[in-house]
Order: structure tokens, then C-alpha cells, then sequence
């Protein structure tokens, strides 16, 4: 590393760029004062500092500040330092306590540091201050590991972690914790063609029907033993909009009523069509030994369900019906005392998807259950979070539709946008089963204007083309030449050897020449443009060396084979400012990694190069594939864009900021951009380059 690090200094060290004066720090914007909890985290705090203090306007925070380092607050956001061990009750923030009530909403802006370590950052509603085990018992989403991958997304349930399965990458988000006088709806927003929506809009990611301990404590937690994560914002809002008991719900009832009653109306979503004898009661409805079925059309489609049902000595069988289409076309969460089931029921013929018989996921007597659904809806390319639908009883998860097409092949997500919902119950003994509690909530909800906060996300892509080159031509050197837009020269970097250098193809493509084999880092430059040194934006598609691979129905990466063994990519951009202060954001795919890619950011530390962030990006980058590869650069935030192989967008895939690595260091200004080969890329070709500047950040 020091070797390969000395040629990158010995070249930059020669560019004879003067560094000047860097940027004055953004200055941090609190919150208007008010009489509810919040923290805009705009005044500095040295580590140890955050124990006792209270935010800018004026709430009290409660610490617990156990990890190897301490809290402090800088660049206008906490930084919450790595657990000394994987778990939890090391590292909180918390805020005083307060009383839950309809339509509270705990929210939390946030950058996680590392998900793909066991655990992660926990926020939410707590009945403890700083709990051993913060999803047990509390209303709280929770970033933790997915197989080693990305991040997920699990939710606080009554006896513990309730997993979602539902994908994230390490960029930023709005974590929402609506309460409800029982249990609660969890929601997030994040980067625009991410996973989920963006302001003002939110997803919602799930829903408890459980827990209602009185009063709570607003708090953050962290398990994270790599990277710090950050808090940005922290607000307690009441939302009148939300405040009726099922929050977001666009169709829901709870079923009770004067006895005999019909359904009728619902309380959401308009007039429940029945079929049967489905009558209310004090304790919900219930149907004569008949059984019955009750739709809602509540005009768009849901994404969360969920129905509380309790059982007498006999139990009638109960489903959970969504995308409704008709009585007769729907698919349904079929639960008895003898089997659970997913089906699909198409011109009034039951499919059944999968099935179980084991006890955990039975009715059993006398007792009460909860049905949830999540749907993430239609799917847009092979790597959209759509296309799954999670099935849960009492929090445990039943069936997964969509993950393994082996499973369930019958499963083709069709009929994702259609929008009814609703219940049925089987024949048996009447009144052997009684409902209560019906909700389903839309996919995305607005967000109501307590919610949102005056500053955007940092996803800026830059409004000026300062430089573009398609390599075109005939085969050649790369040095020397104009890009065509632009008129800027490209000049070698590194190494100093003339044998290894950056040759046009004569095809649209540029590649090191030799392929591999090369002593270091292969970098060819652009001298910035004065006007534009605050923020560069570089996008370019990369085409990794080997053998073509394809994608099998699991979505996995077909090219890990051994005749591309040795085909490594490892290439992407980078933003110098001097020797001492520069970014690599490079794609990275080997052998190593069975069925997995990764983005690498590496930055000098210490006089040596080194990898100070990653993302596992699974399999999006495949041996012979193209992708797109998009990266934003201010001097502080950076952030990452794919679109890979198959997929019509360009996904965030991770964002950070100088100042999370080097929070001493003023932002880089920014004064040279380009391409970078590692020493082990084995070949990767590179073609319609862009480079970005921006009028609005000068």
C-alpha cells in the first residue's frame, strides 16, 4: 500500500495545484422554536460533551456514552462513535419522556455508517431510556444486517425483532414512528430513485397492532462496531392528519358496534361489500356458521395490512384478502386451526402459493392473533425492492412470495396495483372467531407539513456538462486529447511507467493498455475548471472484464465461473485536491466475493491509502454487463448512483461525508477530476464519460 501510494503522491505532488482556501463550512439551520422536542444538532459539542447538554432549542439530551470513543456533535449532525462489541446498551441518545397519544410521530433523520455488520442503529419510541435490547417491547424501526449484503429494515414487536426483509443501502433517510393509542405505523423516506419514496412523500414499511405502554422515551441506539452513524435532525410532532386511531390507513374499521349490526360503513375507505352473514359486536364482528367475505375499495393499492382476530373453543378460519379485484379474483393470508396458507384465487379457484402446518402459525383457542401483510407492489428491473409480499402471524414470518421463485412458481405478482382489500371467515361454529381492527395503509402516503424539514438531501447531479467525451475515433493513446465538449486536455497521472497507459479502443471505449499486469494505479486526469472546484459530478458505464454472465431466475450473477476467476474489476473516478486530500470511488468485483460487487471509497489516512467507506451492491455487477456508474462530489457530501444491468434507473446506492471520516478537515476544493484503474483490474472498459458542474454550488 505505502509503494502503491507513493507513485499517486509523487504525481499529484508534481501537479503543481495550488490548494487556496477551502469552502467555509455550511452553516447549520435549527429548527423554528416551538413547545415539542427537537434537535437540530447546529451547536458543536467536543466528544465526551453530549452527556448533560440540551439541544440548540432548548430540549434536554439524555446520554448513554459507553463506546470506544465518545458522542460529540460537528458538522450538524451527533456522531454516534462504534459499540465496543456487537450490541446494543453502549451507545443512545435519548430525549425526556412523554405520553403516547394518537397521531405522535417520532421522527429521526439519519446516516447510517455501516448495516452490514450484525446490528446496527435502532430509532423510535422506548419504554427505557437506554435499553439492553431496544426493538423488545418498543415502537421502533431498527437498520441491521441482511446477509451480509445491504442493510434491512427490522420493526420493535411485543416479544422482540420483527424482520421485514425489506432492503437498504447506507444512504440517508427519514425514519417515521406514528403512534397509535395501540401500537403504531412505521414509515421512511430517502434519495430519490432509492427504494422508497421521497419527500414530501414516505413509504410505509409496516405497522404493530401490539404494544400501547403509556409512556415513552424518543431515543436513538447504536450497535454499529465499524463505522459512526449520524443523526441529522430529531423532532416530536402531533399531526392532525394522523390522529385517529389507524393513522395513515386509506380503508379501516374496527369492526365493532351495536350488536346484529350489518357492517355498512367503514369507518375508512368507504361501504363494506358483503357477502354473507357478517354482523358487529361489542368485541367486532363475527359470521354464522356460513362464514362470510367483506371488500373495500379504498382507490389505490396497500402496502400494509394487518387484522387482530380472537378465538373462541372452536375456531372459524380467518383470511386477510388484498389486491382485490372482485370476490372472485384476489389474493388472501388463509390462517386455521389446521393450516396457514398464501393463496391466489382467480375466477373464484383457490391456488394455494405455499402452506404450512406448524403450530407457530395455527389459530389457536381462546387467543388472540394478528394477521399483517406487506406488499411491495409491482416490480420495475431485477433489482427493485417490488414484486415480494411478506405474510406475518403474531409477528413471525409465515411465507415470503417472490423471493425464491422455486418455492412458490405458481406466484406471478400479478394483479400488484389492484386496490381491494378485506377479510374473510370461514364456516365452522358461529361466532367461533371474532375480527377487530381492520387497517391497510397505501404504499406512500404526503407527508403533512409538520413533518417536513428545511433542508433537502444532498443528492445533487450538477447542471452544467463542464466536460464530456464519448472516445470516439480511431484506436490511440488517450493522453493529450480535448474531450469534444469541454475542451479539456487529459493528462497521465500515474504511474510513471510509459508502458501502462489508457488507450482508445476505436470502438467508443477507452482501456488500460496492457489490460493487467500493471505496478499501481492507472490515473488520467482533468485540471477543474476555478468556477466550478466546489462540486464535481462524474458519471461514466463500465463494462466488466470477462466472460459475459446472465442472471438466473434467483436474480444471482452467472459470470462467477472459473474461466473469469481472474477477471477483476477494479475502476471508477476520482477528486484530487493536493497529495494529501483526495476521494477514489471505485467498483469492485473478483472472486473473492461469490455473487457480489461492491463500491470502495479510499482516501489517503495517515500517509497510506485506504478504504474508509463500502456497499455490497450484490449482484449488479456481472462479468461482461455494463453499468452505470454516477458519483457526486461537494468537497463533504459524496454520494453513489448504479443503474445496472436490466434496471431503468439509477439506484443511490451509498452516500457519506468527508467530514463523517475526517471531521477535522475542512472540505476538499475540488481540483482535478478523473479515471482510476486499480493495479488488479484485469481489463474493464469505460465509454460515455460526463463530468458535471453546478451553478448552485459555487
Amino acid at each position: 500500500m505505502w509503494r502503491r501510494l507513493s507513485w499517486i503522491l509523487v504525481a499529484l505532488l508534481a501537479l503543481g495545484l495550488g490548494e487556496g482556501p477551502p469552502p467555509a463550512p455550511q452553516g447549520c439551520r435549527p429548527y423554528p422554536k416551538a413547545n415539542y422536542p427537537q434537535d437540530s444538532f447546529g451547536t458543536p459539542l467536543k466528544p465526551g460533551e453530549v452527556g448533560g447538554s440540551s439541544s440548540p432549542e432548548g430540549t434536554p439530551r439524555l446520554a448513554l456514552d459507553k463506546g470506544r470513543a465518545r458522542m460529540a456533535v460537528d458538522h450538524c449532525a451527533l456522531r454516534m462513535p462504534e459499540a465496543g462489541a456487537p450490541r446494543f446498551g453502549q451507545v443512545g441518545l435519548a430525549y425526556p419522556k412523554m405520553e403516547r397519544q394518537n397521531g405522535r410521530v417520532v421522527h429521526f433523520r439519519l446516516l447510517p455508517g455501516d448495516i452490514q455488520q450484525p446490528n446496527g442503529v435502532a430509532v423510535g419510541a422506548f419504554p427505557e431510556a437506554h435499553p439492553a435490547d431496544p426493538l423488545k417491547g418498543a415502537n421502533a424501526v431498527a437498520l441491521d444486517n441482511f446477509d451480509s449484503l445491504a442493510g434491512t429494515f427490522n420493526l420493535g414487536f411485543r416479544g422482540g425483532t420483527r424482520p421485514t426483509l425489506l432492503p437498504q443501502f447506507q444512504t440517508p433517510l427519514d425514519v417515521y414512528v406514528l403512534l397509535r393509542e395501540q401500537g403504531a405505523v412505521y414509515l421512511v423516506d430517502g434519495l430519490k430513485g432509492g427504494y422508497y419514496a421521497a419527500p414530501p412523500s414516505a413509504s410505509v414499511l409496516g405497522l404493530d397492532q401490539t404494544l400501547s405502554f403509556g409512556e415513552f422515551y424518543p431515543g436513538a441506539h447504536s450497535s454499529s462496531t465499524l463505522h459512526a452513524h449520524r443523526l441529522e435532525h430529531f423532532q416530536v410532532r402531533d399531526v392532525a392528519a394522523w390522529s385517529r386511531w389507524y393513522g395513515t390507513a386509506h380503508a379501516a374499521d374496527r369492526l365493532t358496534g351495536a350488536s346484529t349490526a350489518g357492517l355498512g360503513q367503514a369507518e375508512k375507505g368507504g361501504r363494506w361489500q358483503v357477502r354473507g352473514n357478517l354482523k358487529r359486536g361489542a368485541q367486532g364482528t363475527r359470521a354464522d356458521a356460513m362464514g362470510g367475505m367483506a371488500l373495500l375499495e379504498p382507490g389505490a393499492p396497500s402496502g400494509v395490512l394487518g387484522l387482530r382476530v380472537r378465538t373462541g373453543a372452536r375456531p372459524q378460519g380467518v383470511a386477510l384478502i388484498f389486491r382485490a379485484r372482485s370476490p372472485r379474483d384476489y389474493y388472501a393470508f388463509v390462517v386455521s386451526s389446521e393450516i396457514a396458507q398464501a393463496v391466489r384465487v382467480r375466477g373464484g379457484e383457490a391456488l394455494p402459493l405455499q402452506q404450512t402446518q406448524a403450530a407457530e402459525f395455527l389459530l389457536r383457542q381462546n387467543a388472540t392473533h394478528h394477521l399483517q401483510v406487506i406488499d411491495t407492489g409491482s416490480r420495475v428491473g431485477p433489482f427493485d425492492k417490488g414484486g415480494k409480499i411478506r405474510l406475518y402471524l403474531d409477528g413471525q414470518l409465515a411465507f415470503v412470495l417472490g423471493d425464491d421463485p422455486q418455492s412458490s412458481p405458481e406466484f406471478d405478482n400479478a394483479d400488484a396495483e389492484a386496490g381491494g382489500v378485506g377479510f374473510e371467515i370461514g364456516e365452522g361454529v358461529a361466532g367461533g372467531t371474532v375480527l377487530s381492527r381492520f387497517e391497510a395503509h397505501p404504499r406512500e402516503v404526503a407527508l403533512p407539513d409538520e413533518l417536513r424539514l428545511p433542508e433537502p438531501f444532498f443528492e445533487e447531479r450538477g447542471d452544467v456538462v463542464v466536460a464530456s467525451d464519448r472516445f470516439d475515433g480511431p484506436a490511440g493513446p488517450l493522453e493529450a486529447r480535448r474531450t469534444p465538449v469541454g475542451g479539456l486536455a487529459w493528462e497521465k497521472r500515474s504511474p510513471p511507467d510509459p508502458k501502462a497507459s489508457l488507450a482508445l479502443l476505436g470502438n467508443g471505449q477507452v482501456q488500460p493498455a496492457p489490460p493487467g499486469g500493471r505496478s499501481d494505479y492507472l490515473l488520467y486526469g482533468l485540471r477543474w475548471p476555478e468556477a466550478y472546484r466546489r462540486f464535481a459530478s462524474l458519471e461514466a458505464t463500465l463494462t466488466p472484464p470477462g466472460q459475459k454472465g446472465g442472471y438466473n431466475a434467483e436474480g444471482d450473477c452467472t459470470g462467477y465461473t472459473q474461466a473469469n476467476r481472474e477477471k477483476r474489476l477494479r475502476a471508477g473516478f476520482f477528486f484530487w485536491q493536493d497529495a494529501e486530500h483526495y476521494l477514489i470511488a471505485r467498483a469492485f468485483t473478483d472472486d473473492s466475493q461469490s455473487n457480489a460487487s461492491e463500491i470502495e471509497w479510499q482516501a489517503p489516512v495517515g500517509g497510506a491509502l485506504d478504504v474508509i467507506r463500502r456497499v455490497n451492491l450484490g449482484p449488479r455487477l456481472c462479468h461482461g454487463n455494463p453499468f452505470h456508474l454516477r458519483v457526486s462530489f461537494d468537497g463533504d457530501w459524496a454520494v453513489a448512483w448504479v443503474r445496472a444491468p436490466g434496471s431503468p434507473l439509477e439506484e443511490p446506492v451509498q452516500a457519506f461525508r468527508w467530514s463523517d471520516a475526517f471531521p477535522e478537515q475542512p472540505p476538499l476544493k475540488i481540483q482535478m477530476v478523473g479515471l482510476v484503474f486499480s493495479e488488479e483490474d484485469s481489463g474493464t472498459r469505460l465509454d460515455s464519460f460526463t463530468a458535471w458542474g453546478s451553478t448552485r454550488l459555487r
